[in-house]
């Protein structure tokens, strides 16, 4: 009996001792699991243990980390795209006030040569026969050079259409003319030659000159000679009303028109100053069409004032 009972005693010591183990062991996996429950982190093959609390201070602390850096890029964005704005604002000011002084400095010169023009120009401009289509119309293809020379393709036909005209149909007082158109106004008369035709002045070819360039019509009627000097040595040819050849008017006609008294010479002839020196002037004939003929200044003058110094030209 006594044998029997130190057995159970037996028994109930082991399974004391087990159930201990068992419950230690218990305990041992809830540290485990624990442990478990904390972030486990992987910084570059580095492993690292840390609680949540941690892991939360180093997350806010590596956001702060990204938001400053991230405020400093756009900052050093914005102040690069200053200085840019800065640079391109001085270069722009700095191209302006070289253009500006350009600008004065070349007024300066234009003023200068004005002043005390060169003693001698020749410009080197294409020369356009009036013939065989325009008889009458050496006004028209004197203009037609000058615009060329602007680099302005216009050929003489297409401005003899565009010119206007004064329609006045001519009548006779026995062999004088009675009535007919006013130059004033516009051509007289057919500038082809197939019928009677006389002239047109500045004045209505000046819409004809701001059609091809825009306020730069330039009339220099009843200027000193002087002053077509100057407009010569700036490089401009100017279209002047003479005579064939330069040789004094002899044909010399009066009539009405609209009740205005028209007194005119009938050689008149208009022809392309080209240029001058200390002797003469030198111009285009679209009559003949020679290039840079030549007349004395004398001449000139003598023979342009008689005939009413008309002139025309234009600004730059």
């Amino acid at each position: 009996m006594k044998k029997v009972i130190s057995t159970i005693m037996l028994i109930i010591s082991v399974c004391v001792l087990v159930g201990a183990f068992l419950f230690y062991q218990f305990q041992d996996d809830k540290l485990l699991a624990l442990k478990s429950h904390m972030s486990l982190i992987a910084f570059k093959g580095k492993i690292e243990y840390t609680d949540s609390d941690e892991e939360a201070k180093r997350l806010k602390e590596e956001k702060k980390r990204l938001e400053k850096e991230e405020k400093e890029r756009l900052k050093a964005e914005a102040e690069a795209k200053k200085e840019e704005e800065k640079k391109k604002k001085e270069e722009e000011i700095r191209l302006a006030a070289e253009k500006k002084q350009q600008e004065e400095a070349k007024k300066k010169e234009e003023e200068q040569a004005k002043k005390n023009p060169p003693k001698s120009v020749l410009l080197d401009i294409p020369v356009v026969s009036q013939l065989p289509e325009l008889k009458n119309g050496c006004e028209i293809t004197s203009l037609t050079m000058m615009l060329n020379y602007n680099n302005i393709s216009v050929d003489k036909m297409t401005l003899a259409d565009k010119v206007k005209k004064d329609t006045t149909p001519i009548t006779y007082n026995g062999s004088s003319i009675g009535s007919w158109g006013n130059p004033n106004v516009g051509f007289v008369g057919d500038i082809t030659g197939k019928s009677p035709g006389y002239s047109i002045y500045p004045e209505p070819l000046k819409p004809l000159v701001e059609e091809y360039m825009p306020g730069k019509s330039l009339i220099l009627n009843g200027v000193d000679y002087s002053d077509i000097e100057k407009v010569l040595a700036d490089k401009r040819p100017v279209v002047v009303w003479v005579t064939v050849d330069f040789k004094p008017p002899t044909r010399q006609a009066q009539w009405v028109s609209n009740g205005e008294n028209i007194t005119v010479n009938l050689s008149q002839h208009a022809v392309l100053l080209t240029g001058y020196d200390e002797n003469n002037v030198y111009y285009n004939d679209p009559l003949d069409n020679s290039k840079n003929k030549s007349v004395s200044k004398e001449n000139f003058k003598a023979i342009w004032q008689t005939m009413g110094k008309h002139a025309l030209s234009y600004y730059k």
